[in-house]
Protein backbone atom coordinates (compact mmCIF):
# COMPACT_ATOMS: atom_id res chain seq x y z
CA UNK A 1 0.00 0.00 0.00
CA UNK A 2 1.19 3.60 -0.70
CA UNK A 3 2.52 5.38 1.89
CA UNK A 4 0.55 8.59 2.46
CA UNK A 5 1.86 11.64 4.15
CA UNK A 6 -1.49 12.98 5.09
CA UNK A 7 -4.32 11.04 7.63
CA UNK A 8 -7.72 10.79 5.83
CA UNK A 9 -10.36 11.55 8.28
CA UNK A 10 -14.19 10.93 7.82
CA UNK A 11 -16.94 12.47 9.77
CA UNK A 12 -20.30 11.31 9.84
CA UNK A 13 -23.46 13.19 10.59
CA UNK A 14 -27.57 13.39 10.69
CA UNK A 15 -29.29 16.31 8.97
CA UNK A 16 -32.61 16.87 10.48
CA UNK A 17 -33.10 20.68 11.23
CA UNK A 18 -29.49 21.77 11.65
CA UNK A 19 -26.74 23.68 9.58
CA UNK A 20 -24.15 24.64 11.99
CA UNK A 21 -23.83 21.41 13.95
CA UNK A 22 -23.06 19.31 10.82
CA UNK A 23 -21.02 22.13 8.90
CA UNK A 24 -18.55 23.46 11.52
CA UNK A 25 -17.20 20.17 13.44
CA UNK A 26 -16.26 18.93 10.10
CA UNK A 27 -13.99 22.11 9.57
CA UNK A 28 -12.91 21.73 12.99
CA UNK A 29 -11.90 18.14 12.34
CA UNK A 30 -10.55 18.67 8.72
CA UNK A 31 -12.18 15.97 7.71
CA UNK A 32 -11.99 14.97 3.72
CA UNK A 33 -14.74 13.24 3.33
CA UNK A 34 -18.17 13.59 5.30
CA UNK A 35 -21.22 10.80 5.10
CA UNK A 36 -24.63 12.88 5.93
CA UNK A 37 -27.68 10.91 6.93
CA UNK A 38 -31.12 12.36 5.90
CA UNK A 39 -34.74 11.15 5.26
CA UNK A 40 -36.82 13.10 2.68
CA UNK A 41 -39.96 12.04 1.34
CA UNK A 42 -39.83 14.51 -1.80
CA UNK A 43 -36.88 16.33 -1.90
CA UNK A 44 -37.91 19.84 -1.65
CA UNK A 45 -39.66 19.27 1.73
CA UNK A 46 -38.78 20.86 5.03
CA UNK A 47 -36.56 18.03 5.26
CA UNK A 48 -34.81 18.53 1.92
CA UNK A 49 -34.27 22.03 2.25
CA UNK A 50 -31.89 21.46 5.34
CA UNK A 51 -29.80 19.01 3.27
CA UNK A 52 -29.15 20.85 0.38
CA UNK A 53 -28.10 23.88 2.47
CA UNK A 54 -25.66 21.80 4.61
CA UNK A 55 -24.43 20.65 1.54
CA UNK A 56 -23.76 24.10 -0.25
CA UNK A 57 -21.82 25.23 2.74
CA UNK A 58 -19.65 22.41 2.90
CA UNK A 59 -18.98 22.84 -0.37
CA UNK A 60 -18.53 26.30 0.08
CA UNK A 61 -16.43 26.00 3.35
CA UNK A 62 -14.27 22.82 2.34
CA UNK A 63 -13.85 22.95 -1.30
CA UNK A 64 -13.20 19.86 -2.59
CA UNK A 65 -14.73 17.80 -0.17
CA UNK A 66 -16.11 14.23 -0.50
CA UNK A 67 -19.87 13.97 0.21
CA UNK A 68 -21.39 10.95 0.62
CA UNK A 69 -25.33 10.85 0.90
CA UNK A 70 -27.30 7.88 3.21
CA UNK A 71 -31.11 8.35 2.46
CA UNK A 72 -32.23 4.79 2.25
CA UNK A 73 -33.68 4.86 5.58
CA UNK A 74 -35.66 6.73 8.07
CA UNK A 75 -33.45 8.42 10.42
CA UNK A 76 -36.07 8.10 13.42
CA UNK A 77 -35.40 4.30 12.94
CA UNK A 78 -32.82 3.00 15.62
CA UNK A 79 -32.02 -0.14 14.55
CA UNK A 80 -32.10 1.12 10.73
CA UNK A 81 -29.32 3.47 11.66
CA UNK A 82 -27.13 1.25 13.83
CA UNK A 83 -26.99 -1.13 10.69
CA UNK A 84 -26.51 1.97 8.54
CA UNK A 85 -23.42 3.42 10.76
CA UNK A 86 -21.76 0.23 11.38
CA UNK A 87 -21.69 -0.15 7.46
CA UNK A 88 -20.52 3.40 7.02
CA UNK A 89 -17.87 2.88 9.65
CA UNK A 90 -16.41 -0.16 8.45
CA UNK A 91 -16.52 0.91 4.68
CA UNK A 92 -14.77 4.57 5.87
CA UNK A 93 -11.89 2.02 7.57
CA UNK A 94 -11.61 -0.14 4.44
CA UNK A 95 -11.54 2.60 2.07
CA UNK A 96 -8.11 3.40 4.31
CA UNK A 97 -9.58 6.52 6.58
CA UNK A 98 -7.18 6.71 9.82
CA UNK A 99 -9.97 8.56 11.56
CA UNK A 100 -13.90 8.06 11.85
CA UNK A 101 -15.54 10.54 13.98
CA UNK A 102 -19.44 10.14 14.61
CA UNK A 103 -21.59 13.18 15.15
CA UNK A 104 -23.56 12.44 18.22
CA UNK A 105 -25.61 15.89 18.44
CA UNK A 106 -27.17 15.89 14.82
CA UNK A 107 -30.30 14.74 13.86
CA UNK A 108 -33.59 13.05 16.19
CA UNK A 109 -32.69 10.89 19.44
CA UNK A 110 -32.58 7.54 17.86
CA UNK A 111 -30.28 8.59 15.30
CA UNK A 112 -27.45 10.00 18.32
CA UNK A 113 -28.37 6.46 20.12
CA UNK A 114 -27.32 4.37 17.09
CA UNK A 115 -24.21 6.77 16.53
CA UNK A 116 -22.74 6.36 20.17
CA UNK A 117 -23.67 2.55 20.40
CA UNK A 118 -21.79 2.07 16.58
CA UNK A 119 -18.80 4.06 18.15
CA UNK A 120 -18.19 1.47 20.95
CA UNK A 121 -18.61 -1.24 19.23
CA UNK A 122 -16.13 0.16 16.43
CA UNK A 123 -12.96 2.07 16.39
CA UNK A 124 -14.93 5.30 15.39
CA UNK A 125 -15.33 8.00 18.08
CA UNK A 126 -18.36 9.60 18.72
CA UNK A 127 -18.53 13.56 19.75
CA UNK A 128 -20.66 16.08 20.57
CA UNK A 129 -21.59 19.69 19.77
CA UNK A 130 -23.05 22.30 22.01
CA UNK A 131 -25.15 25.00 21.12
CA UNK A 132 -23.75 28.59 22.23
CA UNK A 133 -25.98 30.61 20.78
CA UNK A 134 -29.99 29.72 20.04
CA UNK A 135 -31.92 31.21 16.68
CA UNK A 136 -35.06 31.38 18.95
CA UNK A 137 -34.91 34.49 20.62
CA UNK A 138 -35.66 33.46 24.60
CA UNK A 139 -38.52 36.38 24.40
CA UNK A 140 -40.08 34.20 21.37
CA UNK A 141 -40.07 31.05 22.95
CA UNK A 142 -43.35 31.32 25.19
CA UNK A 143 -44.62 31.99 21.43
CA UNK A 144 -43.46 28.89 19.84
CA UNK A 145 -43.35 26.58 22.25
CA UNK A 146 -46.57 27.27 24.94
CA UNK A 147 -50.10 26.70 24.06
CA UNK A 148 -53.27 28.44 26.34
CA UNK A 149 -50.33 29.89 28.61
CA UNK A 150 -48.98 25.94 29.29
CA UNK A 151 -45.02 24.96 28.51
CA UNK A 152 -45.28 22.01 25.89
CA UNK A 153 -42.63 22.02 23.90
CA UNK A 154 -41.59 21.26 20.51
CA UNK A 155 -43.83 17.83 20.48
CA UNK A 156 -47.66 18.58 20.30
CA UNK A 157 -48.25 14.70 19.50
CA UNK A 158 -46.40 11.44 19.57
CA UNK A 159 -46.06 8.09 18.48
CA UNK A 160 -46.67 5.44 21.08
CA UNK A 161 -42.92 4.56 22.43
CA UNK A 162 -40.79 2.01 21.28
CA UNK A 163 -38.07 -0.17 23.30
CA UNK A 164 -34.98 -0.06 21.47
CA UNK A 165 -33.12 -3.19 20.91
CA UNK A 166 -31.01 -4.51 23.18
CA UNK A 167 -27.10 -4.87 22.26
CA UNK A 168 -25.12 -5.95 25.51
CA UNK A 169 -22.27 -3.42 25.79
CA UNK A 170 -19.71 -4.98 28.41
CA UNK A 171 -18.27 -2.44 31.10
CA UNK A 172 -14.27 -2.00 31.58
CA UNK A 173 -12.66 -4.13 33.92
CA UNK A 174 -13.37 -3.59 37.53
CA UNK A 175 -9.92 -4.36 38.79
CA UNK A 176 -7.96 -2.61 36.13
CA UNK A 177 -10.41 0.59 36.47
CA UNK A 178 -9.87 0.71 40.62
CA UNK A 179 -6.17 0.02 40.04
CA UNK A 180 -6.32 2.91 37.59
CA UNK A 181 -7.89 5.38 40.27
CA UNK A 182 -4.93 4.55 42.50
CA UNK A 183 -2.52 5.18 40.11
CA UNK A 184 -4.67 8.72 39.02
CA UNK A 185 -5.17 9.20 43.03
CA UNK A 186 -1.16 8.76 43.52
CA UNK A 187 -0.42 11.00 40.47
CA UNK A 188 -2.24 13.72 41.55
CA UNK A 189 -0.79 13.68 44.99
CA UNK A 190 2.42 13.59 43.51
CA UNK A 191 3.28 10.62 45.16
CA UNK A 192 6.15 8.58 43.58
CA UNK A 193 4.84 6.10 41.28
CA UNK A 194 7.59 3.31 40.78
CA UNK A 195 6.74 -0.04 40.19
CA UNK A 196 7.59 -0.73 44.25
CA UNK A 197 5.43 2.27 45.60
CA UNK A 198 2.55 1.70 42.93
CA UNK A 199 2.24 -2.07 44.20
CA UNK A 200 2.21 -1.52 47.61
CA UNK A 201 -0.79 0.72 47.36
CA UNK A 202 -2.70 -1.73 45.03
CA UNK A 203 -1.77 -3.99 47.92
CA UNK A 204 -3.19 -1.80 50.50
CA UNK A 205 -6.56 -1.34 48.65
CA UNK A 206 -7.02 -4.91 47.81
CA UNK A 207 -6.08 -4.92 44.15
CA UNK A 208 -3.00 -6.99 44.25
CA UNK A 209 -3.80 -10.82 43.61
CA UNK A 210 -0.73 -12.21 42.11
CA UNK A 211 2.02 -14.41 44.27
CA UNK A 212 5.59 -14.91 43.07
CA UNK A 213 6.73 -18.28 42.47
CA UNK A 214 9.61 -18.72 45.31
CA UNK A 215 12.59 -20.20 44.46
CA UNK A 216 11.30 -20.73 40.38
CA UNK A 217 14.39 -18.93 38.95
CA UNK A 218 17.21 -16.56 39.66
CA UNK A 219 14.81 -13.62 39.18
CA UNK A 220 14.19 -11.42 42.47
CA UNK A 221 10.34 -11.79 43.85
CA UNK A 222 10.53 -7.74 43.42
CA UNK A 223 11.22 -8.32 39.59
CA UNK A 224 8.43 -11.05 39.14
CA UNK A 225 6.17 -8.40 40.64
CA UNK A 226 7.75 -5.95 38.62
CA UNK A 227 7.11 -7.60 35.42
CA UNK A 228 3.58 -8.67 36.54
CA UNK A 229 2.90 -4.98 37.12
CA UNK A 230 3.85 -3.83 33.51
CA UNK A 231 1.97 -6.58 31.48
CA UNK A 232 -1.32 -6.86 33.55
CA UNK A 233 -1.46 -2.98 34.47
CA UNK A 234 0.60 -0.61 32.86
CA UNK A 235 0.42 -2.29 29.59
CA UNK A 236 -3.17 -2.93 29.43
CA UNK A 237 -4.12 0.75 30.54
CA UNK A 238 -1.93 1.60 27.35
CA UNK A 239 -3.51 -0.64 25.39
CA UNK A 240 -6.92 1.34 26.14
CA UNK A 241 -5.76 4.54 25.52
CA UNK A 242 -5.98 5.24 29.59
CA UNK A 243 -2.43 6.02 30.01
CA UNK A 244 0.36 8.09 28.08
CA UNK A 245 4.10 9.71 28.87
CA UNK A 246 5.43 13.04 26.95
CA UNK A 247 8.97 11.17 26.20
CA UNK A 248 11.23 8.78 27.66
CA UNK A 249 12.02 9.22 30.91
CA UNK A 250 8.77 10.60 32.01
CA UNK A 251 5.93 9.13 33.98
CA UNK A 252 2.79 7.99 32.65
CA UNK A 253 -0.31 10.40 33.22
CA UNK A 254 -4.14 9.77 32.87
CA UNK A 255 -5.16 10.78 29.29
CA UNK A 256 -8.63 12.22 29.46
CA UNK A 257 -10.64 8.95 28.06
CA UNK A 258 -8.28 7.48 31.39
CA UNK A 259 -9.50 10.10 33.49
CA UNK A 260 -13.10 9.53 32.32
CA UNK A 261 -12.73 6.06 33.00
CA UNK A 262 -11.84 6.46 36.60
CA UNK A 263 -14.00 8.90 37.39
CA UNK A 264 -17.26 7.38 35.84
CA UNK A 265 -16.94 3.33 36.38
CA UNK A 266 -16.91 1.24 40.07
CA UNK A 267 -17.00 4.75 41.39
CA UNK A 268 -19.42 4.95 44.77
CA UNK A 269 -20.34 7.84 45.88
Amino acid sequence: MPRRDTLRCAVLACVAFETVKVVRPVTFYGADEVHLFHYSRSGDDIYGKFYSEVVRLLKLGVPGIRIVEHSKDPVYDFPAMLRALLDCISKAEADGCDRVLVNASSGPAQFTAAAVVASFMTGARAFTVGTKEYTVPEEDIEKLYFRGGLPVGLSGKIYDPRLITDFPIKMPDEGLVRALRVYRDMRDAMLPVSAHNVIDALKENGLWSYSANRGSSRTSDFQKEAMYYQRHFIDEWKSRGWISKKGRGSKYDLTEDGRNIADTFYNKS
